[in-house]
């Protein structure tokens, strides 16, 4: 019985100190990098949305995971702050990874800000009262 007891704090400390750094080592990321622990597809988000690119379209469709609660007002801030820092918020929401995914395939497919903006307001309509308070990009028929 003492063995298990051993070994389930052992456990404990292992996960608590994994916990440590990711957050530790988050906060002091300097602005515009990602930390080394990001990759594969997550990666590949944030690299994009920093992106002059990215950012203006991700600054112009709201996230709707409920990050408004946080001070989010786009789904930019999921990823980067307004100082340039990164935000570790997107790294295991699939709700940003995901609106992320949707905003740039459509605009690889050429579709227009009014055209991707309306698709992702429709997909999380059931989301709405969780979604940030983005207005509307200039020239688009509320939805």
């Amino acid at each position: 019985m003492e063995k298990q007891k051993i070994i389930g704090l052992v456990i404990v400390i292992i996960i608590l100190g994994v916990i440590a750094y990711f957050f530790l080592s988050s906060e002091t990321a300097a602005a515009g990098t990602i930390p080394d622990y990001v990759t594969g597809d997550v990666r590949a988000a944030y690299e994009w949305s920093k992106t002059p690119e990215g950012a203006a379209l991700l600054e112009q469709i709201p996230c709707y995971c409920g990050c408004k609660y946080e001070g989010h007002k786009h789904t930019r801030h999921c990823y980067w702050r307004d100082d340039g820092t990164f935000d570790k918020h997107g790294i295991t929401c699939s709700v940003c990874l995901d609106i992320e995914k949707k905003v740039k395939k459509m605009h690889e497919e050429g579709k227009n800000i009014c055209e991707i903006r309306k698709a992702v307001d429709e997909f999380y309509a059931p989301n709405k009262h969780l979604g940030t308070d983005t207005p509307m990009p200039a020239n688009c028929a509320a939805s």
